[in-house]
């Protein structure tokens, strides 16, 4: 359901840039092309997180399938009311979910910081649903950062951090969440205290993250590493992208950082979420080239407003998914 979801965004993505004609239905029709951002974060990426949560916990399944059904809702059929509807209730069950793991288990700086991400998802849910697209658009890109920001924080347990860099993690924190909370009043206000947060998660990640001193390790933890520091820079370059007010600035957060963690992060996840483990390879680093080459591509088609640049960046997007996805079914069929 989550795949498909992803499916209906890119497409409607790609032809927004000229990438792909567009079609009457579809992952290519009207009603893909007309929130494809909002498909991708709470239908794809709504579904996934909460998946992963679900697995972990074992309860709540109805909360990634609501994502997943708000999302063929919106680009099946244009039922974007019903959408966000499902959307907001699924974004509280994951709140839910945070809170079960925070009292039944043990809560934790690192866990609070995912939770907090849930919460963005339902401020960016709700905003959506109220129409308010540049307040849902920083609590979707709050639901990400936090989440794989909790994930790195709880892994740098591993190294002996000095206190004004704990703290420097919790200032980070603050204004992600600050941000967010703004955006429903003061958007313009709000975009510049994120990027500015960004730009300081960036710095802390590539000095602090563990994955900076692993990326010549062997197998998949090698990959992990190389995926995650390459996002990092992403992150930077798009902060200072937002800094100076371009909206390439989002895709760069999106496709950049938050992709490379997808990529990243999907070995791992395989054998938590299907029993698969895939083989180790060198080539799961070739999409990762390929959409960081597209990715630059559309940074200067977009400044430039080159529109055939554009739609060649898209094309090189959808390049690197595939190939991603067929790495990976390699992987798995050489794997256990």
């Amino acid at each position: 359901m989550a795949i498909t979801n992803l499916l209906g965004a890119v497409g409607g993505g790609l032809v927004r840039l000229g990438s792909l004609p567009a079609q009457g239905f579809g992952p290519t029709g009207a009603h893909a092309i007309t929130a494809h951002g909002a498909v991708m974060m709470a239908g794809f990426f709504g579904a996934l997180i909460a998946l992963e949560r679900v697995v972990a916990l074992r309860r709540g399944l109805w909360v990634p399938v609501l994502a997943a059904l708000g999302g063929w809702l919106a680009w099946g059929v244009g039922q974007w009311t019903a959408a966000g509807v499902l959307w907001v209730a699924s974004a509280a069950g994951l709140v839910w979910l945070y809170a079960w793991a925070g009292s039944n288990r043990a809560m934790s700086l690192p866990l609070a910081v995912e939770a907090s991400g849930a919460l963005a998802l339902l401020v960016a849910n709700a905003a959506f649903a109220m129409g308010q697209m540049d307040a849902a658009r920083i609590g979707w890109s709050a639901f990400l950062v936090l989440t794989i920001a909790g994930e790195r924080r709880e892994l740098t347990r591993l190294v002996k951090l000095p206190g004004w860099a704990s703290k420097a993690f919790l200032l980070v924190w603050a204004g992600a969440v600050a941000a967010v909370l703004l955006a429903l009043w003061q958007p313009g206000v709000a975009a510049v205290l994120w990027w500015t947060t960004m730009a300081l998660l960036a710095a802390w990640l590539l000095r602090w993250d563990v994955a900076t001193r692993q990326w010549r390790a062997k197998g998949w933890a090698g990959h992990t590493a190389i995926c995650l520091v390459v996002g990092y820079v992403w992150l930077a370059t798009g902060s200072v992208l937002g800094l100076m007010g371009q909206t390439v600035a989002w895709h760069a957060l999106w496709l950049g950082f938050v992709m490379a963690m997808v990529f990243g992060h999907a070995p791992i996840m395989l054998p938590a979420l299907a029993g698969w483990r895939p083989e180790p390879t060198r080539w799961a680093l070739l999409p990762l080239a390929v959409l960081g080459v597209s990715l630059a591509l559309r940074v200067v088609a977009s400044v430039t407003g080159w529109a055939d640049g554009l739609a060649a960046a898209g094309a090189g997007h959808a390049l690197a998914f595939v190939l991603f996805g067929a790495v990976m079914v390699q992987a798995v069929r050489r794997g256990r």
